[in-house]
Formats: structure tokens, sequence, C-alpha cells
């Protein structure tokens, strides 16, 4: 029966559905670690900030490896332990706090924050921290969801009226339970973030939207339809501000007046 509905009503219709409705869809880890890619060389330090056990996603072992290779130095920092202990791809690990980093100013030249920020619940310490220990001129990039869009919005008002052992059964990815953590979404959309970055003299130098690798609505075809038209229309530029996830650029610049933010950000 499971074999019969995947085949006219699922799963398997909706894969068909997004091969021909998204062709060039990728998945936002990728496109993440890509990006990180641009900015690594042999004399980058950098620092995988809340780096938990991998840097990127299930199946991108070759692509982190390849971004540990690159650097200089590639150091992660988290406060969970058992996380920490059993990292992938970096060697060098740090136990510790990210509003409280055991490092001297100006130790980085590049630091990542993938999937962190919304489990903040005071980002502006944490950024505060961040730039201190960031170089002049390095480079902050985060990757974090967007409470623009359908799906993350529904997520909070879930997480708001349901308890959490409900949620953790809504999560459409199969992770461990101690993989999922308390979120609190307090600097979550572009104009929020950018903000953050302005207030700890962190130029905003770029800001991308993606939209997620497929649909949430995947295990019915019918309604699947409609959201992978609706992830469409979020892959062009007018809404393009409700993608699923967001990728920002900060550089740190000497205070002045060139160090307002370049972007719009919406």
């Amino acid at each position: 029966m499971s074999n019969a509905w995947d085949k006219w009503l699922g799963r398997k219709v909706t894969q068909r559905l997004q091969r021909r409705m998204l062709p060039h869809l990728r998945w936002n880890q990728e496109i993440w670690g890509e990006t990180i890619r641009q900015y690594l060389t042999h004399s980058t330090r950098w620092l995988d900030a809340g780096c938990g056990w991998r840097l990127l996603g299930e199946d991108l072992e070759p692509l982190e490896n390849e971004l540990v290779s690159l650097a200089r130095t590639a150091i992660g920092a988290d406060l969970d332990f058992p996380h920490l202990g059993k990292h992938l791809n970096l060697s060098l690990r740090v136990g510790a706090s990210l509003g409280s980093l055991p490092f001297s100013n100006a130790s980085f030249d590049l630091i990542t924050c993938n999937m962190v920020v919304e489990h903040l619940p005071s980002p502006l310490p944490v950024f505060r921290e961040l730039a201190r220990v960031l170089a002049p001129e390095g480079t902050l990039l985060v990757h974090t969801p967007n409470t623009r869009n359908y799906l993350v919005f529904a997520n909070i008002v879930a997480k708001k009226l349901l308890p959490r052992s409900v949620i953790l059964k809504l999560v459409p990815d199969n992770r461990a339970a101690d993989d999922i953590y308390p979120t609190y979404y307090r600097a979550n959309n572009a104009r929020a973030l950018c903000s953050l970055g302005e207030s700890v003299a962190l130029q905003t130098a770029s800001v991308r939207f993606l939209t997620q690798p497929q649909p949430y609505s995947r295990f019915f075809a019918p309604a699947a339809f409609f959201e992978l038209l609706l992830m469409r229309a979020t892959m062009t530029r007018p809404i393009a501000r409700f993608g699923a996830t967001i990728i920002m650029v900060f550089r740190k610049r000497p205070a002045g007046p060139d160090s307002r933010a370049t972007v719009n950000c919406v």
C-alpha cells in the first residue's frame, strides 16, 4: 500500500515534479560550503563558531575535508562537549561559550556560523565577541533560517502551541533528538542581522536568500505541487527575501564614515 501511495501520490511523484519544476535546485548546505570556500586561502585563520560535530551536512564530507585543507588553521568552538568530541573534520576544537571566547583580539581572518544564530537567546554579546576576535578586514559568514519564510514562521507558531515531543516528530530531516536545540529567532531576518552587525562595527557586504532543498509536503504530491510553485517564486528577485535561509557576509572595518552597510537590508 505504501509503495502504491509513493508511486501515485507520494514522494516519488513529488520527486518527479521537483525535477521538472526546479531542475537546478541545490541543497543549502552545499551552497553554504561553496560560499566558505571563496574566503579560504592557505593563510586564512578560520574559526567555525558553534561548530557542533560537522561543518556542513550529510554526504558532504569531501567538501568539508576540502575546506579544512584550504585553511592555514581551522578551529571549532562549541559548548556541546559530546558533539565537539566527535567532530568529523576539525582536529583543533575548543569548548567555549561564543559569548566568551578564549582567543585574543584579531585572532581570525574568517569566522563562520552555520545554523547557530537562531539558537542564541542574546545574539548581541555573541556578535560583539565574534567581532573582537575577528581581524581587521576579516569576514564573518552567517547562515541561518529566515523568519520571513513560511516554514520557519510555521515552526515558530508550532513551538508556541505544541509540546516539544510533537515538535521533534515534525522535524523533516530525521535528526537525532540531541541534534535539535532550542530556538529563539532573535536575529533571523536580513534587517535584524544588518542592524546587529552595525552595532558591533561589522559592515554588511552581501545578503543571499536560499530556498529549501525540497518541499515539506513531499509526502503528498498535490500539496507539494503548490509548495514547489511557492518555492520557485522565492527564487525570483521580487520575493527572494522570503527564502528559507539567509547567508549574510559581514566585513570588519575600522570605525569611520565608510563603515556603514553597503547592501540594502530588506
